[in-house]
Parts: structure tokens; sequence; C-alpha cells
């Protein structure tokens, strides 16, 4: 279900710096990253390490943020996850607003009111491995660092922890 895919594709969010010059609301992802983290074991695989490479470019004269998240093939990561999102400030809505698709055929959209002091969480819903469900992404970000959880809502509705990504510059 690789459902640490959406956990991933929103690493991306976290996966950008001071290099951009777009909407000031998603300028802190902006950027390179190198992250370190783990995939939690799922109906998808058993838990593992990751490595990946973010990065982070504005397009659409500075509109839109659009991430790239590769992980690393490892023998422990066999089948790395690649993703890309796409980011916004909805203004008429006053809120932040993605969307992310990988390599595994997954997508989903998800929406923020925007950071709460040093947080960012997205919730939103995705299409994972066949499976619809809601998801969550929450980001914390300090200086040169963020760190990024994904979780997913299971069947019973408990929040489960997909995996934990920290990306330093």
């Amino acid at each position: 279900m690789k459902i640490r895919c959406l956990g991933v594709v929103l690493c991306l969010l976290v996966a950008a710096s001071a290099f951009a010059k777009g909407d000031p609301n998603l300028e802190p992802l902006a950027g390179w990253w190198k992250c370190t983290g783990v995939a939690f074991a799922n109906d998808m695989g058993p838990e593992h390490p990751t490595k990946a490479t973010v990065t982070g470019t504005w397009i659409l004269g500075g509109k839109w943020l659009q991430l790239h998240y590769k992980e690393e093939n490892t023998t422990k990561n066999p089948k790395p996850i690649a993703a890309m999102l796409l980011m916004s400030y909805d203004e008429a809505n006053k809120k932040i607003v993605s969307g992310c698709i990988d390599n595994m055929g997954g997508y989903c959209t998800e929406e923020a009111p925007g950071w709460d002091g040093d947080q960012l969480v997205l919730n939103g819903n995705g299409t994972f491995g066949g499976h619809a469900m809601k998801v969550r992404d929450t980001f914390t970000k300090g200086e040169g660092w963020v760190k990024h959880m994904g979780e997913a809502e299971g069947p019973n509705g408990t929040w489960m922890k997909l995996d934990e990504e920290t990306c330093k510059r």
C-alpha cells in the first residue's frame, strides 16, 4: 500500500529553502534537502531506514512550489519512493493547498490554514496501493532543518504513523 508514499511525498513539503522567491507562506520549504528517516512497517512491507534528496523550485511566476522527492535504492529499501508535490497559497480561502503524485500510482490532496509557529499540519485525502484514506502530514521547521511525520487514518479511525524524516540543507 506504500502509505508512507504520502508522508514521503509530503516530505517534499519540508524540502526547500531561502533560495526561492515565491510566496512567503511556503518560503521555508523551497530549496535543496538531504533527508534521513524511517518508514514504519505496514501491509506493503517491513520497517526500514530511508535516505532521500528533495529539491523545491518555484514555478509559474512564483505562485507554485514544485517539490521532487527521491529515495535511494538500498538493500533495505529495494522499492524506493519517488514523488512530486505542488503547493500554493490560496489567497481567497487563506490556506495552503497541495497535491501529490508518486511512482507507485498514488496521489493526494491536502490543505492547511498555514504555519502555527514552527509547525504546519496538512490534512486531506489520498489513494495509495488501491486504498482511499484520510492522510495527515506534520512538518516542524528549524534553522537549517525540517522534520516530517506522515500518518494515515486506519479502518478503526485511529491514526497510524507511516514515516518520519529529518531533512537538512
